[in-house]
């Protein structure tokens, strides 16, 4: 399968604060250290792939060493769960699309991302 996202991956810190509705009503925040962000969204680290849905939107807020870089919406596009060949979990996740990021934060995203 082919990888479609939007530049090179960079490993780095990053806080994620999902802010995901409830069906019953309210809302659900879910805070995520994650490693991974791309111009096109970041990859979040978790063993528990029943937390979102693929083509779910949420509200996030993306954190790179305490400074505010997204706020806004994002989409699920992709869960996964990679084994090596052993048989030991690598990587479990979710892969979250920046939807409609500003000049202001794709200005920055791009700085940001050269001095990794």
């Amino acid at each position: 399968m082919k990888d479609q996202r939007k530049g090179e991956r960079k490993k780095m810190v990053i806080t994620t604060v999902i802010r995901r509705a409830k069906p019953e009503g309210g809302y659900a925040i879910l805070e995520f250290r994650s490693r991974d962000l791309s111009e096109g969204g970041i990859f979040i680290f978790t063993e528990n792939l029943t937390l979102l849905d693929l083509g779910e939107e949420v509200e996030l807020l993306v954190d790179v060493n305490e400074q505010k870089y997204y706020e806004g919406q994002g989409r699920v596009v992709r869960s996964s769960r990679a084994f090596t060949e052993e048989g030991r979990q690598m990587e479990s996740g979710f892969g979250i699309m920046f939807v409609d990021p500003d000049d202001s934060f794709k200005g920055m995203l791009s700085e940001t991302l050269k001095e990794v």
